[in-house]
């Protein structure tokens, strides 16, 4: 074997092993804070619409209660958990959820089309479908959780919110 292949060798090895470091390390982070986010989406911005929608399940594995406080992005000017419901007078109205969301220990969140969900105002840049939205949850107990929200059309087609 040749002394370029060797070195080559080498490399593979151990940037295969900063790739299985950093896996655990995300593992043992996610663990650790105890909470899981799945599902996650945002819309895709209409024309050179500057607001979207994201909508994402969040488990509070631990065996404290949580909050959902806040939650940012550096791609937007301002993001705000929202939450729509139907009025006395048969009105769908759209509120910001000034005091969080709780999410119980052992119990689930799941924000989407209709209820609880992330109101993103003041993109930098419009959304296409299939790129990807940075947000940061922030949590009372679990504190900062980032999340990649990929953009695609969902249910009920690709109107913005």
């Amino acid at each position: 074997m040749t002394r370029l292949r060797l070195i080559e060798i080498g490399v593979a090895v151990v940037l295969t092993m900063v790739a299985l470091l950093f896996v655990a390390w995300t593992a043992w982070a996610a663990e650790a804070h105890g909470i899981s986010v799945t599902d996650a989406w945002a819309r895709p911005t209409i024309g050179k619409g500057r607001t979207t929608a994201a909508y994402l399940t969040i488990t509070n594995e631990g065996t404290t209660d949580d909050v959902l406080k806040a939650v940012k992005s550096p791609s937007a000017e301002r993001v705000d958990l929202h939450e729509t419901k139907m009025t006395a007078e048969g009105v769908m109205q759209m509120r910001p959820l000034d005091k969080g969301l709780p999410i119980p220990a052992g119990g689930t969140a799941e924000l989407k089309p209709g209820g609880t969900h992330v109101m993103v105002m003041g993109l930098k840049a419009t959304l296409a479908e299939g790129g990807d939205l940075p947000l940061t949850l922030e949590f009372a107990e679990a504190g900062s959780v980032d999340v990649m929200v990929p953009v695609r059309k969902g249910a009920g087609g690709d109107h913005a919110h």
